[in-house]
């Protein structure tokens, strides 16, 4: 038995990856996403051994599950006592809609792992659970809800959108996790949540850059950031250079894209003070 629940920020052992495990007082596990086939040897470390309640998929991208999906095809996650696995993912009809400014970024977006997962998903189903938003999951003391899913009509940052956003409430703190989420994302999860985002700990939408705006953060009001970013990354300015092409970013419907400079002035504006990240190594947050 532990004293407190225990949530660790795993530092990456790839690039930008997002991994986190949290610990309950009975001592059972929830993973949330895990990164890639080269950060499980970390996430075994942090898991121990322990039964996994949940594993939690963000969202299908290459750096948050396809370690998951490398332990499965490799032995059925034999190394992990996994009780269930929690995803609300895009269709495979949604590949073929029209609805789209930019076809070729949305294609390569669905591609880059969602068929992987859909591979898997037959056998993945007698512990799979997949949330509706609103539904909460409870493990031992700590209560998990859902808030956001997937949404159709986001379709100019397909996968980011579609993450899988949900509050943990612990005995003394609260946790929201945004994934990967960004600005039109982040504008349903504001309208669709008014009044529930509010949390002592945020975990930043999309590593930080290109994320939620400032609506939603003023409406969380956190204490504490949670940063999954390398130092490039944390200390990136307004316009790096991959979002220096204004009018490209346009055309593909994606207005409000900038560097994680933008967010760090916008968490000053807000009076946060206590900034973790993944940069200076693995993050210990006492729940």
């Amino acid at each position: 038995m532990n004293k407190d629940a225990t949530l660790y920020m795993l530092t990456e052992t790839s690039p930008f990856m997002m991994s986190f495990v949290l610990i309950t007082k009975k001592d059972n596990a929830t993973i949330v996403d895990g990164g890639r086939a080269e950060d499980m040897p970390l996430l075994k470390e942090y898991v121990g051994g322990r039964h996994i309640s949940a594993w939690i998929f963000t969202h299908p991208h290459s750096d948050h599950i396809s370690g998951f999906i490398s332990e499965w095809n490799k032995n059925r996650c034999t190394d992990f006592d996994i009780e269930r696995v929690v995803y609300n993912i895009p269709t495979k009809e949604w590949r073929d809609t029209e609805a789209v400014p930019h076809r070729k970024y949305f294609l390569d977006d669905y591609d880059e792992t969602i068929p992987s997962l859909f591979e898997i998903e037959e056998e993945l189903s007698e512990i799979s659970y997949i949330p509706e938003q609103g539904d909460t999951l409870v493990i031992d003391e700590v209560r998990f809800e859902f808030l956001f899913t997937w949404h159709k009509e986001l379709v100019s940052n397909p996968m980011n959108d579609a993450s899988l956003v949900f509050k943990v409430t612990a005995p003394n703190k609260t946790v929201l996790f945004l994934g990967d989420l960004g600005p039109d994302g982040g504008d349903v999860l504001l309208n669709e949540n008014r009044g529930r985002l509010k949390a002592d700990i945020v975990q930043m939408a999309h590593h930080g850059h290109m994320d939620c705006d400032m609506d939603v953060y003023a409406a969380i009001m956190p204490e504490t950031c949670l940063w999954c970013a390398p130092d490039w990354l944390y200390a990136e300015g307004d316009y790096p250079t991959y979002l220096s092409d204004r009018d490209k970013l346009f055309k593909m419907g994606r207005h409000r894209m900038y560097g994680t400079a933008v967010t760090r002035r916008r968490m000053e504006l807000l009076g946060v003070k206590n900034h973790l990240v993944t940069k200076d190594g693995t993050q210990k947050i006492i729940l």
